[in-house]
């Protein structure tokens, strides 16, 4: 019975925080997806920066 309560009391202060959660966010915020690179500023579309990414070939040499 205990563990009941302590689920009901953990979801309760789940929905709690994502309603606050939803309530701040602006409704013209984009989902999350960064459209430049952090580090050089390049328009990478939520990719992968082909400036910065540090790709070596080595073909298991």
């Amino acid at each position: 019975m205990v563990l009941v309560w302590i689920g009901i009391a953990v979801g309760i202060l789940l929905i709690i925080i994502l309603i606050v959660k939803a309530v701040k966010t602006p409704s013209r915020d984009v989902v999350g997806i960064d459209m430049h690179c952090r580090k050089c500023g390049i328009k990478t579309n939520g990719l992968k920066c082909p400036r910065c990414e540090k790709r070596t070939q080595s073909f298991g040499v």
